[in-house]
């Protein structure tokens, strides 16, 4: 169907409705741009959010990501504040849910870090059709937002250099990265999310976390006992049942 013809705001609240339930999204737009995505991405993650969110995230940070979904850059979106989880979290595996090792920065209304530590983001990719897995059409649905692991706080790092991020699974390595793997580290990817956030019209606030790309790849949420060790920046334990 034309875009020309098509009711974007019904989409989005079709799309909000899906997110919240934790249903197949609605099967999007024909050639959707970049700027009608981020416009629906605000109407989604309004309705989602009622307007008040936790912070941002960045997507697609490496380039095989890039390759896949056909974008050349990376993506900004948005974190729910209702899916924020703790350290020793379960829940249920399905299909759709994966596991990103991330560092998120806690910034104050400057955009200065405050504190930076691990995090798992626990996205839920859930197109209807697999034709509807572009770029795009991810960026409209705020880049597969769902819920997040927040672990331990600590002081912002000058260099992220030298530390690698793992991720196990009973006992077995899912992945492996250095911290510097997502954008280049957390300082630059932090400079590029608020240069970003301030492009795209995204509001910054006290106390938001960024959560900065993934390091080590994204992988899906099987059943099992993880732990994803950060080294000195700590670990995060939880389980997928």
């Amino acid at each position: 169907m034309a875009n020309a013809a098509y009711d974007m705001q019904g989409l989005a609240e079709k799309m909000a409705a899906a997110i919240c339930a934790g249903e197949t999204l609605p099967r999007m737009p024909v050639n959707l741009g970049i700027d009608e995505a981020y416009e629906l991405q605000k109407a989604v993650v309004s309705a989602v959010s009622g307007g008040s969110v936790a912070g941002l995230k960045a997507g697609l940070t490496a380039a095989a990501g890039q390759a896949q979904f056909g974008v050349a850059h990376p993506l900004i979106g948005s974190l729910y504040e209702q899916g924020r989880m703790a350290p020793g979290v379960s829940f249920a595996s399905a299909s759709g849910i994966m596991l990103e090792c991330e560092i998120g920065v806690v910034i104050d209304e400057r955009g200065s870090p405050k504190t930076a530590g691990p995090v798992i983001e626990v996205p839920r990719m859930a197109f209807a059709d697999p034709e509807d897995a572009s770029g795009v059409n991810l960026l409209a649905c705020n880049i597969a937002a769902d819920r997040y692991i927040v672990g331990t706080q600590l002081p912002m790092l000058d260099s992220y250099a030298g530390i690698e991020v793992r991720l196990i699974r009973d006992g077995e390595t899912v992945c492996a990265a250095p911290a510097t793997e997502a954008l280049g580290g957390p300082g630059p990817a932090l400079e590029w999310m608020l240069s970003e956030a301030r492009l795209r019209g995204l509001r910054i606030t006290d106390g938001m976390l960024l959560i900065t790309g993934a390091c080590g790849g994204i992988h899906p949420a099987k059943p099992g006992s993880y732990r994803a060790d950060y080294g000195v920046l700590g670990c995060i334990e939880f389980t997928v049942t």
